[in-house]
């Protein structure tokens, strides 16, 4: 587009030329048609939004988790990323005990310092989170301009131009899981009624009209990995749904791995290695996986999604691109 928008303006000008007798070096002529060219690529550049994913973050300011953080920032620079979302354990082992805690200051205030990532932070809980205080990380909100989580299941809806948007929806998958309603003095679920959420999830689909329909929560549906792996309780329940409403892709963590699998038209991304990692394996539907510390950079335009893993050293590990959305 930009050759052919050269070809025209140096036809132009050689009319005009034809007319005057005033005298412009070739090279000069070149140069300002190149240039007015590279103004109209500017111009016409496809809108899009980038943005950061990671899971598992709860490092409590390890080195590793510094690593991931300071690869994240640079990432953030690199893109002009507009957000973070992370898909829970934001705060290992035990969760955190208020919205008052040191521990806000020293594991996440002071490790993701970088400039770039003074951005919006919309977080999803994980299974660590419901060991502490879940109203404290929604109370932090208040007190923090970057931290995000009003709810403890939310919908986020953000415009790529004029008529196409990008819906991420955060799920609250722990109280989904019986294995934690079996333990009530370990995680507090009290109140949690899995059920209400899953319609709560289908209504949001019903009533979207966004291209790209993203669904994060802390398990994963599915997962190739030894320690965890598979989640019953949402294959059964949370994945019939996002079938029926075209959703783009499911975004977890839990196990702490860097993972891509696809089935049924959906990509399963799996970005638990905010802060640990650990090992994965291979099955017919993963199409990458790794042991390894890292994050997802997404970036969004009206026709496609492009995902890239990027590892602690800031190196491209994977990469996929959707053209074209399922949703319906």
């Amino acid at each position: 587009m930009v050759a052919l928008h050269a070809i025209d303006l140096y036809k132009h000008h050689r009319i005009i030329m034809s007319k005057s007798k005033t005298f412009f070096p070739r090279r000069l002529i070149v140069l300002c048609l190149l240039t007015l060219a590279a103004l109209h690529a500017q111009d016409v550049r496809t809108p899009a939004v980038s943005f950061l994913m990671v899971s598992d973050i709860g490092g409590r300011g390890s080195p590793d988790q510094r690593a991931v953080a300071a690869a994240m920032g640079k990432e953030a620079a690199r893109v002009s990323a507009r957000f973070v979302v992370t898909a829970g354990d934001n705060y290992h082992e035990d969760g955190i005990a208020s919205a008052s805690d040191p521990r806000w200051k020293v594991e996440f205030e002071d490790v993701y310092a970088h400039p770039a990532l003074q951005i919006p932070w919309y977080p999803s809980l994980g299974n660590h989170d419901y060991r502490g205080n879940v109203d404290a990380e929604i109370e932090y909100s208040n007190l923090s301009g970057r931290w995000k989580l009003t709810s403890r299941y939310y919908a986020q809806k953000v415009q790529i131009d004029d008529t196409s948007s990008l819906l991420i929806v955060h799920l609250d998958t722990s109280p989904f899981l019986q294995a934690y309603q079996d333990e009530p003095g370990v995680y507090h679920l009290s109140g949690q009624n899995a059920s209400i959420q899953l319609r709560w999830l289908d209504s949001v689909l019903s009533h979207t009209e966004a291209q790209w329909r993203i669904v994060v929560g802390h398990h994963p549906i599915y997962a190739a990995a030894p320690k965890l792996g598979d989640t019953k309780e949402l294959v059964d329940g949370v994945l019939p749904v996002l079938k029926n409403h075209g959703v783009s892709m499911y975004v977890s963590g839990h196990d702490h791995i860097l993972q891509h699998l696809k089935r049924d038209s959906i990509d399963f991304v799996i970005c638990g290695g905010g802060a640990k990692h650990r090992e994965t394996e291979q099955r017919e539907d993963v199409v990458f996986g790794v042991r390894s510390l890292g994050f997802v950079s997404v970036t969004a335009t009206a026709g496609e999604l492009v995902v890239n893993y990027v590892d602690s050293a800031n190196t491209l590990l994977h990469s996929f691109t959707r053209s074209s959305s399922p949703a319906k």
